[in-house]
């Protein structure tokens, strides 16, 4: 899984997830605090900002009050930390489990927003889609853009015109099986972990560092030739999610 070739905007985001785990660590500059409004009374973090997607992180915590939720045209919601959250314009309190993910077309009115009624911090992604010319071209050029790990079954969580949205939890000691990337997909892990890669040009080694919860990265594409392949020699399982734009 673990990207083979890193660019500017993964490196933010990895940049972004050590400062949110070291108390007192600065936020790097081009990782500011988001200004577009997304929520009233709660400032996100953009993790990510490329041609294609903005990616910012909101963490709600207990007790609190987002304010008044404006949408930002085609948006994936993902929950990386759930909880229990009260919705201001129903009244109706809904249990959001880690890895949950809802779509919000563009042109959906504002809410009311939604107030955190657990006792723990949830912390969520909005995935914004950018508009892109010719899209659908891209699309029928590509049949089947799922992604296939060989040997990790993936769990279908949401499909639409504009991206395919996959899970997949890789156990420990699993590795993924030679695959391939095709261009445009993102990752968010919902538990991260220690990842080994290896492929044909490359002999197996272990990535520096475990990938924390909520890592989000741009994968570079991989031909199937390449022999390309990721593993879990960690510990723990790996739960991620993989966005595949159209």
């Amino acid at each position: 899984m673990k990207k083979e070739r890193p660019d500017s905007t993964s490196r933010l985001a990895q940049l972004a997830a050590l400062a949110l785990l070291v108390p007192g660590a600065a936020m790097p500059a081009a990782l500011a605090a988001s200004a577009d409004g997304t929520y009233a009374n709660l400032s996100g973090t953009i993790v990510l900002d490329n041609e294609r997607v903005r990616v910012e992180r909101f963490v709600i915590a207990p007790g609190e009050w987002t304010g008044r939720h404006t949408p930002h045209g085609n948006q994936l919601l993902v929950l990386i930390r759930g909880g229990v959250l009260t919705s201001k314009t129903s009244g109706r309190s809904v249990l959001w489990r880690d890895g949950r993910v809802a779509w919000v077309s563009a042109g959906e009115p504002a809410d009311g927003g939604e107030v955190n009624a657990g006792g723990n911090p949830v912390e969520l992604m909005w995935v914004t889609v950018k508009p892109q010319a010719q899209a659908g071209a891209k699309a029928a050029a590509t049949p089947d853009r799922h992604l296939n790990y060989p040997n990790i079954p993936g769990e279908d969580l949401l499909e639409n015109d504009l991206v395919i949205v996959q899970r997949f939890t890789v156990g420990p000691g699993a590795w993924e099986g030679v695959h391939a990337h095709i261009p445009n997909m993102l990752y968010i892990h919902i538990h991260g972990g220690q990842w080994a890669v290896r492929s044909k040009h490359e002999p197996e080694h272990v990535y520096p560092g475990a990938s924390p919860d909520g890592e989000v990265g741009w994968m570079d594409p991989i031909d199937i030739s390449e022999g390309h392949e990721s593993g879990n020699v960690g510990k723990t399982p790996i739960d991620l999610i993989w966005v595949t734009l159209k």
